[in-house]
């Protein structure tokens, strides 16, 4: 009996340091953005809506340091990003990741002390896939991020519970590019832009603000 508990104990000891040398460097980046942006939504000193302008605009910074809008934005666009001039392009960026992060942080400022557990990381070259789990009260929800090699390891998509950031918003993006131009796509950025900032309900880029 104490073999087998020895056994045991060397087994939990070894997947302890395994779960820990498994972690590489895009995980550890990911982990430690995610951790600065909890512990800003933690502060008590960012609390409360006369804390908010100054709390949002830091959870933008943190979002600046390990997002790439730019390989988001291309992959979104997919074929139509050559439809843009090179000023458009930088544009669009600019426009969009200021979209994503002021629709993003509003749901961000939702958080109740969940905790994040990160399930799997998986490198490819100079990509990597991160697996983790966002443990609710009632329930959890599996949030995965693609990452790439740049001077240092970004994330350009975010899946939640199978559901693909890139992919919903090429989706959306191809809809209004089918019929409009791609001046007017950017130009529908901007309105729901302006919508956000005027206290509205933004859902997608091609329906109507609530």
């Amino acid at each position: 009996m104490k073999k087998i508990a020895s056994v045991f104990g060397l087994l939990l000891l070894m997947l302890a340091f395994s779960s820990v040398a498994l972690a590489g460097e895009p995980q550890d980046r990911l982990k430690g953005g995610i951790d600065k942006v909890i512990a800003i939504l933690s502060d008590p000193a960012l609390k409360g809506p006369a804390k908010r302008a100054e709390r949002q605009n830091k959870l933008r910074t943190v979002a600046d340091g390990f997002f790439d809008w730019r390989e988001l934005s291309r992959r979104a666009l997919a074929e139509n990003w050559n439809k843009y001039s090179p000023k458009q392009q930088d544009e669009f960026v600019a426009s969009f990741s200021e979209l994503l992060q002021k629709t993003y942080i509003r749901k961000l400022e939702k958080y109740n002390n969940e905790k994040v557990t990160y399930v799997k990381e998986q490198i490819e070259g100079n990509h990597a896939f991160i697996n983790t789990l966002v443990m609710m009260k009632d329930k959890s929800i599996p949030i995965n991020y693609v990452m790439i090699k740049r001077d240092q390891w970004m994330v350009y998509d975010v899946m939640v519970e199978g559901v693909s950031l890139v992919k919903n918003y090429r989706s959306q993006f191809s809809k209004v590019l089918s019929k409009e131009s791609p001046e007017a796509l950017l130009q529908r950025i901007k309105d729901k832009i302006k919508a956000l900032d005027e206290g509205k309900n933004v859902d997608d880029v091609v329906g109507k603000e609530g």
